[in-house]
């Protein structure tokens, strides 16, 4: 399977991932998804390629707006 810096997904590719993924889609429903896929990919494989050495990250998330 391709994989960051080699292209695209071939559409057998990205149903063997979308089966993986547990989802059941239909031939149209995988042609009409991968366009956008491959779009999403093209702004998430820069954060892969993100060196960070040995800093330690960490992630939160608030689910309420704070108050102003």
């Amino acid at each position: 399977m391709a994989t960051s810096g080699e292209g695209p997904l071939t559409l057998d590719e990205f149903k063997s991932l979308v089966e993986q993924a547990g989802l059941g889609l239909g031939q149209e429903e995988l042609e009409n998804l991968k366009p956008l896929y491959d779009l999403y990919m093209q702004h998430i494989e820069p954060l892969y390629e993100v060196d960070f050495k040995a800093e330690e990250m960490g992630v939160s998330f608030h689910p309420d707006w704070p108050s102003q």
